[in-house]
């Protein structure tokens, strides 16, 4: 029997290997099998491994991003207590400032400054004249001076004539 060369044929053949026909006639050449991955060679039985140095790379490059890790989170666990003793002295400060500010406002109450400058002789005056209000976006006019004026001389203090006296 000849052997049948349609795509039928052989699918029969597939679903049937037992039957003779089936069967392709054996060629003087035979292809080698087909792989998509060739995988590498493994080495014999009394061969020493050798570690692989990718696998040393890759190893130290995971650890040293373990470690740079741990030195990023306790930097910064140390900056968070930092940034809380300084948020406590802060917080010290306003208080103080803020009653020195209080003891600041008592001191210069007016009831206080009256009875301070009664202790130090200083009397209530009868009379308050107010200065008058000057504008300040009106320019005022440059006063006149002239280089020869009437006006006595200002007499000399004892001091300045004992001074030209003795030299």
């Amino acid at each position: 029997m000849a052997p049948q060369t349609t795509a039928a044929a052989r699918r029969a053949a597939a679903a049937h290997p037992e039957t003779p026909a089936a069967r392709p006639a054996p060629s003087g050449e035979r292809r080698p099998p087909l792989r998509l991955f060739q995988p590498a060679p493994r080495p014999r039985a009394g061969a020493p491994r050798r570690p692989r140095p990718v696998l040393w790379i890759a190893g130290i490059v995971v650890a040293g991003s373990l470690l740079a890790v741990v030195v990023g989170d306790t930097l910064l666990a140390q900056g968070q207590v930092r940034l809380t003793a300084l948020q406590a002295e802060v917080a010290a400060a306003t208080t103080t400032q803020k009653a020195e500010q209080v003891a600041v406002a008592n001191k210069a109450a007016p009831p206080v400054v009256v009875s301070q400058a009664k202790a130090q002789g200083l009397v209530i005056p009868t009379q308050v004249v107010s200065l008058p209000q000057v504008p300040l976006n009106v320019r005022l006019p440059v006063p006149q001076t002239t280089a020869g004026t009437n006006r006595p001389a200002p007499a000399p203090s004892p001091t300045a004539t004992t001074a030209q006296t003795t030299r």
